[in-house]
């Protein structure tokens, strides 16, 4: 029954807040470098970063340079995105990881390219 007037509050969704982030911390479930772009809850929203061109069958995004300084092999974007609990990660972040312009672009049109999948 519904009370004119009156707002029903019970079936409405309380949406999590996305918190934007810019760091790099190691995955220990995934066993991986990542690049933490957001926070949602107390879960984390990577992209892995790998060595291998192949992850799962699925080819990843190479990039130009390896974001590891002093690194020349080349290294790669996993495919899909990470949604992980905060208590995986590391507590601290990895100082020596950085994309070059022209990677940060790709990463970022592939971040957009998620969030408007989910919409």
């Amino acid at each position: 029954m519904v009370i004119k007037g009156v707002r029903n509050t019970k079936n409405k969704r309380k949406k999590k807040k996305v918190v934007p982030k810019n760091e790099f911390r190691y995955n220990f479930t995934e066993k991986h470098k990542t690049y933490i772009f957001a926070e949602v809850g107390d879960k984390y929203k990577s992209l892995g970063i790998t060595h291998k061109s192949e992850t799962f069958g699925r080819k990843n995004m190479k990039l130009d340079k390896n974001p590891q300084k002093g690194k020349s092999e080349p290294a790669y974007i996993r495919n899909g995105v990470i949604s992980d609990k905060k208590k995986n990660y590391g507590k601290r972040t990895i100082n020596n990881l950085s994309f070059s312009k022209a990677d940060f672009a790709r990463v970022k049109a592939k971040i957009r390219h998620y969030k408007k999948r989910l919409k």
